[in-house]
């Protein structure tokens, strides 16, 4: 029976590792840190329970914009690409993991990168919101954001709004100011992944057109009259055109960009 990977992918800060340590028996098995350069570099692995299914859970670099973080943008997508390659039993669920209160830009770019340029749409995504632990009504953050989400073209095969923080103790000394809302948080994630994950897990190809967009190529364009000449392509050569048109469009990235990160993934 292959087993089942569920990649947790996101920014630095996002709270992937405080995911992994809901989910895991020993709570501090990943490392967390509250500064960027404490975000993971190297993707992870935790054998974790959910609800007496045997998962693996991956812990990723994180995406970030810039170069604030350990890791730019454009190498934690390969990396995570490369994990995602790596994986012979294939991956079973993808969970997208963001930091309430507000929807950055980088979030849609984000997740069309592997939810439609990557992963083909043949994986499911899920978003988990962390940082919620002062809402009166978590779940209430999903429904005042849920037409942001539709308007960037992002649905989730579901969602949980969540606090991955257990507060400070109690003056009394029995247990922590936000013990409540973290256990029904751990909850709502494990019926969330029982819920969304494919039983039958899906292998990532190799994207080979990454090997066409990084080629400067020529083609022989009509010019009116029965004549051609070679011209430049600065844009998108038919093989890789709808690739790289959605990174460069959908994703919201500059053909620059598109480039570097083609060459950073050609030969994964």
């Amino acid at each position: 029976m292959p087993r089942t990977n569920i990649v947790l992918f996101g920014e630095c800060g996002a709270g992937k590792s405080s995911i992994v340590n809901m989910l895991s028996s020993n709570e501090h098995a990943a490392d967390i840190s509250s500064s960027a350069r404490g975000c993971t570099f190297e993707s992870r692995s935790f054998e974790v329970n959910v609800l007496g299914q045997p998962v693996t859970l991956w812990d990723t670099a994180g995406l970030n914009e810039g170069d604030a973080g350990r890791v730019v943008k454009a190498d934690a997508i390969a990396q995570l690409y490369s994990l995602l390659r790596k994986l012979s039993d294939g991956v079973s669920l993808l969970v997208f993991v963001m930091r309430a209160p507000r929807v950055r830009d980088s979030v849609p770019k984000n997740w069309k990168i592997f939810h439609e340029v990557i992963c083909q749409k043949k994986i499911p995504i899920v978003i988990v919101i962390t940082g919620l632990e002062n809402e009166d009504n978590m779940d209430q953050w999903w429904w005042d954001n849920k037409s942001t989400f539709q308007r960037y073209g992002i649905y989730p095969a579901g969602y949980a709004c969540v606090t991955a923080f257990r507060g400070k103790k109690r003056r009394r000394g029995d247990g922590y100011r936000f013990d409540d809302e973290y256990e029904d948080s751990r909850e709502k994630v494990q019926r969330l992944i029982r819920s969304t994950c494919l039983a039958d897990p899906w292998r990532v190809p190799a994207a080979e057109w990454f090997k066409n967009i990084v080629e400067v190529t020529f083609t022989n364009q009509d010019i009116g009259c029965g004549k051609t000449r070679k011209v430049r392509q600065e844009g998108i050569k038919e093989v890789a055109g709808e690739a790289l048109n959605k990174m460069v469009s959908a994703c919201g990235m500059s053909e620059k960009e598109a480039h570097e990160l083609a060459e950073k993934m050609r030969g994964m």
